[in-house]
């Protein structure tokens, strides 16, 4: 029937179909050029914006206009092959053949081991880039105070196996500046959703900007982006511009990520962050039923500089394992995952019966000594013998104590199997990586926040019953 269907060629071409003009066709990415440096822009869906992956500029979809970039500066070259400066001849690479990485540090400072997998199959090469930081935080915290907060961390820790507070055994410590992206922006939120108050329905559009300066993204694959979220925040007070002298006699990692190849963790933790803060309008309603289509997060102003901030790793060593945490060179602040008691794996097997077939033999047992009774009993009133009374009386005996063992072996593994689920639950918490502290730290209180939420009172019909609660009619209110 479609192919039958003549073309309208008059109207819209909403298929495609209608025969295509000299020089017209569909807009391809090919054709979407970048308004700084000319090359092909894509739209990401992360950002909500178009981005071009050459220079790092983001614009609106819409308009075209500017948002910012997630470019790196154009004071240096950090991507580019340019001549080791004076600086970074002095300096030598330390690649670990086992993970990859690669370590900077200065000609009198060398390693034997790899602070991220603890190999010691270590290389140590010539400079091959020139090594490029914006800024620097200089370390606070020295070797013997790091040993410090970490005796004090591991003592904190709940839900450890026993004995691992205490022999457990510090196997590698390393003083390391890890390279982050910073980044300033302005967050746009916006939320949609139907707010109820007593009779009233009101359509609620809020919209909330707010400004953020310095949100730090480490910029290493090696190393665990929840472990560096969980040592934040840094006091910027202390960041200068880099300097050699703050590399001697410590090591320095080398960026193996951009900002825009971690556009999808940039947004990720703006948008959890902004929709904790605007769905904080929903409280004013007694019921509130959000539009998800109407929820977007959006950055504009965006700029990005590079930092190298200071992390002490360290090591340690117990049964075998080998477990990592890190603290803060700076402020101190230590996190990091540790090993669990095996006391809610145990609890758990004892709980598990509850899901097995064992669990019907003390029942089958409960109901058999009534059955076995009642055959006997039986029986005895058609021969009219008395030697099955010791059996009868042993049966009567045995039958409520197994009745009450039965209803505590079930009390037993029910209780084991909740309190395995408490414990695990705990103890995950307790000895995971701590939770990133928002960006409570990082918002820019010398420029505005605003905060709109507009209302619009919407028509709905309200039932109207009688005193029994009978509906009898309805009438539409505004």
């Amino acid at each position: 029937m479609w192919n039958q269907r003549p073309l309208n060629t008059a109207g819209p071409d909403p298929f495609g179909l209608a025969p295509k003009k000299n020089g017209e066709g569909k807009l391809s990415a090919e054709s979407v050029k970048c308004p700084t440096c000319g090359s092909n822009i894509v739209y990401e869906p992360e950002l909500g914006s178009m981005m071009c992956r050459n220079c790092g500029n983001i614009y609106s979809p819409d308009t075209m206009e500017s948002r910012g970039s997630l470019g790196i500066s154009k004071e240096h070259d950090y991507m580019g092959d340019s001549d080791v400066s004076g600086d970074d001849k002095k300096r030598h690479e330390i690649v670990c053949n086992s993970c990859g990485a690669t370590l900077i540090a200065d000609e009198n400072t060398m390693s034997t081991m790899c602070p991220f997998c603890g190999s010691p199959a270590l290389i140590t090469r010539r400079m091959t880039r020139e090594f490029k930081p914006d800024y620097i935080i200089p370390f606070k915290i020295d070797k013997d105070q790091a040993k410090t907060i970490a005796k004090n961390w591991l003592n904190t820790r709940s839900y450890v196996p026993w004995g691992f507070k205490n022999k457990c055994r510090l196997t590698n410590m390393t003083a390391l500046y890890v390279p982050f992206w910073l980044l300033d922006c302005v967050v746009h939120s916006e939320m949609g959703g139907t707010g109820k108050n007593g009779g009233r329905a009101l359509e609620v559009n809020a919209k909330m900007a707010y400004h953020v300066k310095g949100v730090p993204f480490d910029a290493s694959v090696k190393i665990a982006n929840k472990l560096m979220e969980a040592i934040e925040p840094y006091d910027y007070k202390d960041m200068v511009r880099f300097e050699s002298k703050y590399l001697q006699g410590f090591y320095a990692d080398k960026y193996d990520q951009v900002p825009t190849d971690i556009t999808n963790r940039i947004v990720r933790r703006i948008d959890k962050f902004s929709r904790d803060e605007i769905g904080l309008i929903s409280h004013r309603y007694q019921e509130f039923e959000v539009r998800s289509e109407k929820n977007l997060t959006w950055m504009s102003d965006a700029s990005v500089k590079y930092c190298l901030l200071p992390v002490w790793f360290m090591t340690v060593e117990f049964e075998g394992s080998t477990y990592q945490f890190a603290i803060n060179g700076q402020t101190g602040e230590a996190s990091g995952q540790v090993p669990t008691t095996s006391t809610a794996d145990k609890l758990y097997s004892i709980g598990k019966i509850t899901d097995s077939v064992w669990k019907f033999i003390p029942v089958a047992l409960c109901l058999l000594i009534p059955v076995i009774m009642f055959i006997i009993s039986f029986n005895s009133s058609f021969t009219g013998s008395m030697e099955q009374a010791p059996l009868m009386l042993a049966l009567s005996v045995i039958e409520p104590i197994l009745v009450v063992l039965t209803v505590a072996f079930f009390a037993v593994i029910y209780i084991c199997k909740y309190l395995s689920k408490k414990v695990r639950e705990k103890a995950d918490k307790s000895n995971d990586y701590d939770e990133d502290p928002g960006l409570d730290s990082y918002l820019d209180s010398t420029k505005p926040a605003d905060i709109d939420v507009k209302e619009t009172e919407l028509r709905f019909a309200h039932l109207v019953t009688d005193g029994e609660g009978n509906l009898y009619g309805a009438r539409t209110v505004r």
